[in-house]
């Protein structure tokens, strides 16, 4: 409901930041949680905020520093009325990893279990105000971690938003194994939690596969050739094989505004929704032919890299059901990124 507190994590990134766009254009009052001051300053300075001229009431922050440290949230969770956790590590490659194994455990599974509990242990014991927290899951915290790792069988199975997955122990063996690990884990501790602390609030977690979009705090092509988009990027530039295995994806404002509708009242409490559509990536450039084709002229985007992949099987039936999100296709996920991305390349080239 309009006017209503929510503290948002994570608001300063890719997701994060569209779900503070979309509870500001809906009337919602934010707090947002955030490492520095220079975190607040990038956000004040995206033009989606200034056009939205809000009142100093509207949009707030709180500084955390360490959002996994004990009481980290314990002032912020202070009279809001729902939370949403967006928040959590994210792997940089998808196989091979810099980062020691010994340390994957840690900088993965410890932080996204810990930082998920201390959001759900502050709104338990610090306040009595919270009645809705939305947690972002992933479609990798409910199947198999091998499913995206190697060929199996279990690529074949159909999945729905209640299946779950115990989380195997470590060592691992990549940030991508890790990262798959962690969600398994924070995941099954969340819902633990809830059963055994039976508190006044209720949670939703939202499962979306690899999210693509517009990223209106992108100010460079390099800023581009990170995180979900990096492969896809690299891959065009290059030609060489960057996506590969699972072909599921999501547009990044869908997530967002799925964040937002889990707030109503009128959605059931307690659920998870998986967002989902089959991108086959075989699919890429020819659709952007279509939708770029001077992209292709030589010295720009090569053609090659792009093979044919699996799409799991995914239940969204709740989301256009419960949500009343029609999710949108590959192709639009495509003219965003891209279309972004060649805006970006010609400005630096002029």
């Amino acid at each position: 409901m309009a006017g209503e507190l929510v503290l948002l994590t994570g608001g300063t990134g890719f997701l994060g930041h569209a779900i503070l766009i979309d509870l500001l254009k809906n009337g919602y009052r934010v707090r947002a949680a955030v490492r520095s001051q220079a975190k607040i300053d990038k956000v004040l300075a995206a033009p989606s905020i200034a056009a939205l001229k809000l009142p100093a009431t509207q949009l707030m922050f709180v500084i955390v520093p360490d959002m996994i440290a004990p009481g980290a949230y314990d002032e912020a969770v202070q009279g809001v009325d729902f939370i949403i956790h967006a928040a959590a590590p994210v792997h940089s490659k998808d196989e091979k990893s810099d980062t020691p194994k010994e340390e994957l455990e840690r900088l993965f599974v410890t932080t996204c279990v810990t930082g998920n509990l201390a959001i759900l242990k502050a709104a338990n014991e610090k306040t009595k105000t919270v009645r809705r927290i939305v947690i972002t899951s992933s479609t990798v915290a409910i199947a198999p971690v091998e499913v995206y790792l190697s060929d199996t069988k279990e690529r074949e199975v159909s999945r729905g938003p209640e299946s779950r997955v115990a989380a195997p122990p470590p060592p691992y063996n990549s940030e991508l194994e890790a990262y798959c690990v962690s969600k398994a884990a924070a995941l099954n501790a969340s819902e633990e939690f809830m059963r055994d602390s039976a508190p006044t609030f209720d949670l939703i977690s939202i499962m979306p596969s690899l999210i693509f979009g517009a990223d209106e705090l992108a100010t460079s092509t390099s800023d581009l050739r990170t995180g979900s988009t990096q492969a896809l990027i690299s891959t065009l530039l290059t030609g060489k094989e960057g996506l590969r295995g699972v072909s599921n994806a999501i547009l990044c404002s869908d997530v967002a505004r799925a964040h937002v509708k889990a707030l109503d009242e009128k959605v059931k409490g307690n659920q998870s929704f998986i967002l989902s559509v089959d991108a086959k990536w075989e699919n890429t450039v020819p659709i952007l032919k279509k939708l770029f084709p001077d992209a292709f002229k030589p010295g720009f985007f090569q053609e090659d890299g792009w093979q044919p992949a699996t799409a799991l099987q995914w239940d969204t039936s709740k989301v256009r059901e419960i949500l009343d999100i029609d999710l949108a296709s590959y192709e639009s996920m495509l003219q965003e990124v891209v279309g972004q991305y060649l805006e970006l390349a010609k400005k630096e080239s002029k």
